[in-house]
This record gives structure tokens, C-alpha cells and sequence, in this order.
């Protein structure tokens, strides 16, 4: 007597269901994307010539870059020139208190300037906070800066240097205070109403903001900047009414 032996059907696999395929798909996305950035930034970082490289040259004004290797950050330097305003009318908002009231003018995202030490003819500097909002997830960020400003006897070249001071006061919940910003204002006559403006960009936004992000576009908003945006601003009557009396507007005298 033969005896058959009953065949059973082979196991059918059951496929995951339509949200966990989804959910998958995001989270190797999203390990690939973290790898890529992360990637990216090495790159950045061992990137650079340490030299002045020139980025834009467009309507009068050249805009220069420099990367140093192992640094993350990019120096920006923007230089042009103009006959339109003297030099107390460049330094009129330096002492502007009324920026207060309005800095979404000056800063792009400015949620509130203070000033916290007023600026005095002794101490040559004052002391000022911009408190700046950046996208998501990101934190916004305070630019503590003591102001310094002095002018060559000789040349009457002005320089306006803003420099970080983290801790000259106590810091808030709210945002992330920048260590590290060195912006450079310095303006030379040439001796014919001429002024050279030049404006060197050093800062470093802090915590985990993607530095190379911030790097692509600082030639470009730089560049609007000294030529649009400043140029505009400047042109209010209470700037060109502006006269610094300690300041020498070197009119007659070329800077060597």
C-alpha cells in the first residue's frame, strides 16, 4: 500500500506594510544626507589657498574670498569706491541710536539691536548687541561687538573695527552668543571727494550651523550690500546732514 505524504505550501512572506516601507525610505535618506554632510564639511575644511582670491568683480566694486586649510570659516573682503558721501556721512549710523527702533534695515532678520554702551571720545569704543533670527531648527544669534573707531592723522584714513565680546554681559536662554567676529570698516579719501570703502568680513555663526552654507553666500549678499543696500540707507537726510566734528574729511590729502 502506498502512503502519499500531504505537500504543504511554501510560507508566504508578508511584505511590510505601506508606512514602514516609508519610514525606511526617510531613514536611510536621512543617514545618507548626514553622511553627505558631514562629508562635505571635511572637504570644506581642508579646502583653501590662504591667499586673497578675487569672487566678483561687477559694477565697481570687487568682492575677495580667502579659506584658510583646517579653518572652517571664510574670510570676505569687499572693496569699492565713491564720491556720493563723506566720511562723516558713512560714520553717521555708528552713532544712529534711533537703529534701535527699526534694525530690519540695516541687519536682514534683526530682531533687536541695543545699545549697550554708548560711544565716547575717552574710550574711542562703545558696545552694541544685534540679536539676529536665522531658519530652523536653528537658534537665534547675538552679536555682543565693541566698536572701535580711529582715524590715521596722517593718511585720515578711518577705521571701524567690531570686535566680539562675549561676555561683558550675562547671557540669555534665547540665543547663541557669537565668540568670534572681527568686521573691519575702513575708509581712505583719495583727495578729490573720493573715498575708498573697504570691509572685511570675519565671523564664525557658532554651535552647529553648517559653516560651508554660510560661505556660498557671503560674496554675493556682501556685494549687494556695498552697493545696493549701504548706498541706499546712507541717502536719508539725517545721514547727509551728518557732520563728525573730530573726524578729518581729507578731501585735499591723497592716502599713500
Amino acid at each position: 500500500m502506498e502512503t502519499s505524504i500531504p505537500m504543504t505550501a511554501p510560507a508566504t512572506r508578508k511584505r511590510p506594510s505601506l508606512p514602514r516601507r516609508i519610514a525606511k525610505g526617510l531613514l536611510i535618506a536621512l543617514v545618507a544626507l548626514v553622511l553627505l554632510v558631514v562629508l562635505a564639511n571635511w572637504l570644506w575644511l581642508r579646502s583653501g589657498s590662504n591667499r586673497w582670491e578675487l569672487a566678483i568683480d561687477e559694477n565697481g566694486t570687487q568682492i575677495y574670498t580667502l579659506k584658510s586649510p583646517g579653518t572652517a570659516t571664510l574670510k570676505v573682503r569687499g572693496v569699492t569706491q565713491s564720491k556720493e558721501f563723506t566720511l562723516s556721512n558713512h560714520l553717521a549710523p555708528f552713532f544712529d541710536a534711533d537703529i534701535q527702533k527699526d534694525c530690519g534695515k540695516w541687519v536682514e532678520g534683526c530682531l533687536d539691536y541695543r545699545i549697550i554702551k554708548p560711544w565716547d571720545a575717552q574710550s574711542g569704543y562703545n558696545v552694541t548687541m544685534w540679536t539676529v533670527a536665522l531658519f530652523p531648527p536653528f537658534a537665534p544669534r547675538e552679536f555682543l561687538l565693541q566698536g572701535e573707531l580711529s582715524q590715521d592723522p596722517r593718511t585720515r584714513v578711518v577705521t571701524l573695527e567690531n570686535i566680539a565680546v562675549p561676555n561683558r554681559i550675562e547671557p540669555s536662554d534665547c540665543c547663541v552668543r557669537l565668540n568670534h567676529v572681527h568686521n573691519v570698516w575702513r575708509y581712505t579719501p583719495l583727495g578729490d571727494g573720493t573715498i575708498k570703502i573697504e570691509f572685511i568680513s570675519d565671523f564664525d555663526m557658532g554651535d552647529a550651523f553648517p559653516k560651508l552654507l554660510l560661505s556660498l553666500g557671503a560674496p554675493s549678499a556682501i556685494h549687494k550690500m556695498l552697493t545696493e543696500e549701504n548706498p541706499r540707507l546712507l541717502r536719508q537726510p539725517k545721514y547727509r546732514a551728518a557732520r563728525i566734528d573730530f573726524i578729518d574729511e581729507g578731501l585735499t590729502v591723497a592716502a599713500k
